[in-house]
């Protein structure tokens, strides 16, 4: 009985990590499929445009990602629930031992009282006693074996109890595992359907070489306008804050020591700079997804969202700066300290320089590009003149 119980409880003991595991991982499918739906939404909206795209190939690319993760995610909850019925069934199979041998030893006890009882007369027994207390330890000594008789009965009837429950519980585990293999299987033919159109994708844009080289130059030379911008208003305050003409750090107020503190103590917490948002293109040096040999020097990370999606700041602060390029493209600059955060990308600006502006404050609209339907903010983090990685800082999905 004692080897039964320890062994119970090491059971339960792994129920319950693994239950908390499963949890996880059920929250962890639950993001996997918005973020699909999400880039399903970002995928028709190019899709629209009709001739294929960088930024459609990005997405689709991005959704491919993510189901893997998706499917990996489901073969886990698998591994686990084949545990949990491993241990479901010895736990069972204990349960039955146990019920056994109690039944075992509750049918020699009713043998041994039937016999006892041909033979034995329990009020003769009692008044054959030679004094009182004779008879008081011979009437407690009748009455603790009636009870044992009964409290073996209400074993046998707890454990037949524990042992339908667990059949329940086994048959609701094995149907969920059976369900789970299901969504595996009709997740691993959406990817094969999503990987055949992204070769196709790749063939039809490998067929536009020189128009996506050209397209390239073009947007490039955009965004290094852009961003001679960027660095050059960063390099202003820079100066402005420092009276020894440093362009290192800024020189802190308590007030700004205090929110860069605050903003340090928030990396991996921080809202994203729109509601729902979809990484296509990292931070650093990447390849380009189609064009051979040629890499892409991101100062930020390039976020998919979907149209009329308003642009948010991340963290309070100050504007510091807002810009209207040429081509019609406006950048938000907010200042968080000794951080900058820059908002590229919009069509509309809701804020003014000097502005305050708190967590998740609009501060625009995200532009939606009317040659190939993609809705992207180009999305920077600074801290004084260093790039950081932003995806280091937002909140992790």
């Amino acid at each position: 009985m004692r080897l039964f119980i320890k062994i119970c409880i090491v059971l339960l003991s792994c129920s319950t990590l693994m239950a908390q595991s499963q949890t996880e991982l059920q929250k962890r499918k639950k993001q996997l499929l918005e973020e699909i739906e999400l880039s399903n939404s970002v995928l028709d909206q190019t899709l629209a445009a009709k001739n294929v795209s960088v930024h459609q190939l990005k997405a689709l690319k991005q959704k491919i990602a993510i189901r893997s993760q998706l499917i990996r995610t489901i073969q886990k909850e698998v591994t686990y629930i084949k545990e949990e019925i491993e241990m479901s069934m010895r736990q069972q199979e204990m349960l039955v031992q146990d019920l056994d041998s109690l039944k075992a030893a509750y049918s020699i006890l009713v043998q041994q009282a039937y016999k006892s009882s041909r033979h034995f007369n329990r009020l003769l027994f009692l008044f054959s006693s030679s004094d009182f207390q004779q008879a008081y330890k011979r009437l407690f000594y009748i009455r603790q074996i009636s009870k044992y008789r009964m409290l073996q009965a209400a074993e046998i009837s707890q454990k037949n109890t524990d042992l339908e429950k667990s059949i329940v519980v086994l048959k609701n585990q094995r149907s969920i595992k059976q369900n789970l293999i299901s969504d595996k299987r009709v997740e691993n033919q959406l990817l094969n359907q999503e990987q055949a159109q992204e070769s196709v994708s790749l063939a039809t844009l490998a067929e536009k070489e020189k128009e996506l080289k050209k397209d390239l130059k073009k947007k490039r030379s955009k965004r290094k306008k852009i961003q001679k911008e960027i660095e050059r208003i960063i390099a202003e305050e820079l100066r402005k804050a420092n009276s020894s003409g440093s362009n290192k750090a800024f020189a802190s107020t308590p007030e700004a020591i205090a929110l860069s503190k605050s903003f340090t103590s928030n990396k991996g917490k921080l809202p994203w700079p729109v509601a729902k948002g979809l990484v296509i293109s990292k931070f650093g040096k990447q390849k380009h997804p189609v064009l051979s040999g040629v890499v892409i020097e991101n100062n930020g990370v390039e976020i998919a969202t979907e149209p009329h999606s308003t642009c948010r700041a991340i963290f309070n602060g100050k504007v510091s700066s807002v810009l209207s390029m040429p081509n019609g493209i406006k950048v938000v600059m907010v200042r968080h300290g000794e951080f900058i955060s820059v908002y590229s990308n919009l069509s509309e600006v809701y804020v003014e320089k000097g502005e305050e502006v708190s967590t998740k404050s609009p501060l625009g609209i995200v532009l939606t590009s009317q040659q190939d339907g993609s809705t992207v903010v180009d999305f920077q983090l600074w801290k004084a003149s260093v790039k950081l990685n932003p995806q280091k800082w937002l909140m992790k999905k």
